[in-house]
């Protein structure tokens, strides 16, 4: 196996867990509200939503390094 075919994998593996998270942390939110001009630019996040929040942004870490890295290599 191809260390560029191993990152593609892994890079097609957290695409996957991002798009989860991003779809699961769309239906814990505001709602349709939000989308119409309401805010909850005040509203704290806590337990399960704030972890969501912060894995989204591990995840996007991680796939960007992956992608960099995928680049440097090829």
């Amino acid at each position: 196996m191809n260390i560029t075919t191993f990152m593609m994998i892994a890079m097609d593996i957290v695409a996957i867990a991002l798009i989860s998270v991003v779809i699961i942390q769309g239906q814990t939110g505001a709602g349709l509200g939000a989308v119409f001009g309401g805010s909850d630019i005040y509203r704290t996040r806590r337990g399960i939503e704030k972890t969501l929040w912060q894995l989204t942004f591990v995840l996007t870490g991680v796939f960007l390094l992956l992608a960099l890295v995928t680049v440097m290599i090829a």
